[in-house]
């Protein structure tokens, strides 16, 4: 039984902003993509005869490893797209940010054992007592995931959480770290050439979830691997309205949304 603020959101799947205009259409088309890639497999198992049976299943195999990586594209572009919109498109709920960095963490690790990558995700709390936000934490989970592939996609190994006793979230690698473009893109939105053909997405992604969520950024300044702090807005959660509830069943959905975010943005690592 856990302390929880009723969040009094209850959108139906049809009634959700976010499935209407750019996203809702590249989600409602790559899962009829989907569906199509699976349909063939199946009658492929139980029609085809061999060799064709196994040439064809390969290549479905490939297509759908290309269909997560572009799914995964066209999500980033969606929001990179939304950019400011995206904060008046979530309804922000109270939320225990401890908690959600937890099944973060283990989510992570999970997914990234079931990729074949040795790296570890850990979480660091200075204080025992809660730390409360007001966010949407599918924004976190994107925020946190987009970050995590990169540090792994540069060759870092441990990467660690940090929530401080003053609202802070620290974010810190053991990578080769940033170098001054990575910097200025975090800081002023400013994207070199280099670092576009090398894919700076991710990162701009980054900028805007953490605009998104009211969260202040500043890159870490440290000799060795990459970090970033953000600052945390203030906010207490009035006590008459917590309640005691037995929230198994919630943080089973949060785990499974997240797992779900993970195994897509660590496509493009298989």
């Amino acid at each position: 039984m856990n302390p929880q603020i009723p969040t009094g959101r209850q959108w139906p799947e049809n009634a959700d902003p976010l499935r209407g205009g750019l996203k809702g259409r590249l989600a409602e088309d790559f899962c009829v993509l989907r569906g199509t890639v699976d349909a063939l497999a199946r009658f492929l198992e139980q029609q085809a005869p061999e060799p064709a049976r196994s040439t064809g299943m390969d290549t479905l195999r490939e297509m759908t490893s290309r269909i997560r990586r572009l799914e995964r594209l066209a999500d980033n572009a969606a929001d990179l797209a939304l950019g400011a919109q995206l904060r008046r498109l979530r309804e922000p709920v109270a939320l225990e940010l401890t908690e959600q960095l937890r099944t973060f963490c283990a989510c992570a690790g999970e997914e990234l054992a079931a990729c074949g990558h040795p790296a570890r995700v850990s979480l660091q709390q200075e204080s025992a007592d809660g730390l409360w936000v007001e966010a949407d934490d599918s924004l976190i989970n994107n925020l946190l995931a987009n970050l995590l592939s990169n540090s792994v996609r540069a060759g870092a190994d441990e990467v660690e959480l940090t929530c401080t006793a003053q609202r802070h979230l620290l974010y810190r690698d053991n990578g080769p770290g940033a170098d001054p473009a990575v910097t200025e893109l975090l800081t002023g939105g400013t994207v070199s050439g280099d670092l576009l053909a090398q894919g700076g997405t991710g990162l701009l992604l980054v900028r805007e979830y953490a605009a998104a969520l009211g969260w202040t950024l500043q890159p870490g300044q440290g000799s060795t691997g990459f970090s970033l702090d953000f600052a945390l807005p203030q906010y207490r959660p009035e006590p008459s309205h917590l309640v005691l509830a037995d929230d198994t069943n919630r943080r089973e959905q949060a785990a499974a949304l997240c797992r779900r975010r993970l195994r897509r943005e660590f496509a493009v690592l298989a």
